[in-house]
């Protein structure tokens, strides 16, 4: 109602402006920069403190006005930053998934720590013992939907829960979920709406069977029209953050600004990777990991959830991320926080990032550090490709 009001040419200007103010206090004691954290550890963290002005952007003769949102951003030197965004239909309808998303996220997120702090039970396997599932993936991801649909009855949902064990069976449902729908409302509007939410409702489930705080809830939401990336929510219920993007708005976790690390050296990089259940996804880690001890890198972690791992590239934990056969549920959300915090995230070959990439490789961005990286990772791909 609210975009749709914007644009109504009968409107008068004190009623836009009057309907602009309130709409953006709201979003300000939510959005982008409220935190979910709850534990002491907040208190101890230095924080961006951000508050938004709306003033009217106006054409130089004074006809057409148009909403800006201005965040003035006090970042840790004590240095203020201006930044404006102009407020569109588009903007509005963004910051509503941001927002929904982030509390669908924490709904699943408190599921996640009762059940899953001493550890879960199996279920079932999926491709073989080592592709556990809970009852609890499920469960996140029924609370996830539910609230999507709520909110955003005609949107997608390609949810991994729904899909069948494998990489074929997630390749066709990722090419299915973004089919366009050649039914049309009598409004012209897509009956199925104009997003795809792509969700992992537990990434790194081994670790949740454990016990082991090092999982967490990835959702990516795209464009149906193309296939970008527009919003994400990664969220890690153990230590209460909340990683989330708006496609050019910048990454944050909670409510302070992230950007990768500045690692310009191969042995200054600290290098995550990790790997799938299958023989080949086992023999493609073992030789990258040689190749990159060669370098050598400065150490390699294996957390064991790529969402996790995709999350602290984007905000400088590590330097980057290489793992192949991952899939859309897998890196959909991580991919926009790596992007607007200044990373690169391309496969094997270099090509940019796009919801069908399997090949994942998430970096910092420096070039040469980043060819070095497509080398060790393309040496193993040909080896295997030749076998």
């Amino acid at each position: 109602e609210i975009s749709s009001f914007f644009s109504h040419p009968s409107s008068s200007p004190i009623k836009k402006e009057e309907t602009i103010m309130s709409f953006a206090s709201s979003l300000c004691t939510f959005l982008p920069f409220t935190s979910s954290r709850s534990d002491k550890r907040v208190s101890s963290l230095k924080r961006s403190s951000v508050h938004h002005r709306v003033r009217k952007s106006c054409n130089k003769n004074g006809n057409s006005c148009s909403p800006i949102l201005r965040a003035v951003t006090n970042d840790d030197d004590g240095q203020n930053r201006e930044e404006e965004n102009e407020w569109t239909s588009t903007t509005f309808q963004l910051d509503r998934i941001l927002e929904v998303a982030i509390k669908a996220a924490n709904e699943g997120g408190y599921i996640m720590r009762k059940f899953g702090s001493e550890g879960a039970d199996i279920v079932k396997t999926k491709v073989n013992t080592r592709d556990l599932l809970t009852q609890y993936d499920k469960e996140v991801q029924d609370i996830i939907c539910s609230k999507i649909k709520s909110n955003f009855p005609n949107h997608r949902i390609l949810g991994e829960e729904d899909v069948a064990p494998g990489a074929d069976a997630a390749i066709k449902a990722t090419k299915d979920a973004f089919i366009p729908k050649q039914n049309k409302n009598d409004d012209g509007e897509d009956p199925n709406g104009d997003y795809v939410w792509v969700i992992d409702p537990i990434d790194g489930t081994t670790n949740f069977v454990s016990g082991m705080p090092l999982s967490a809830i990835s959702i990516g939401v795209c464009s149906l029209e193309t296939k970008e990336v527009v919003v994400a929510v990664i969220y890690d219920p153990f230590r209460r953050e909340t990683f989330h993007a708006i496609k050019g708005r910048g990454a944050f976790m909670d409510e302070r600004k992230i950007s990768v690390d500045n690692c310009s050296k191969i042995d200054d990089c600290l290098v995550a990777t990790g790997y799938a259940p299958t023989e080949e996804s086992s023999r493609f880690l073992l030789e990258t990991t040689t190749n990159l001890t060669k370098y050598p890198v400065r150490s390699i972690r294996m957390l064991g959830s790529a969402a996790i791992m995709l999350a602290w590239v984007a905000c400088g934990r590590v330097s980057c991320y290489i793992e192949e056969s991952l899939n859309a549920w897998d890196t959909a959300a991580g991919a926009l926080l790596v992007a607007e915090a200044g990373g690169v995230f391309t496969d094997f070959s270099g090509k940019e990032y796009d919801i069908f990439t399997r090949e994942t490789l998430a970096s910092s961005g420096n070039t040469e550090v980043h060819k070095l990286l497509l080398d060790a990772a393309g040496t193993t791909t040909t080896a295997s490709a030749q076998r």
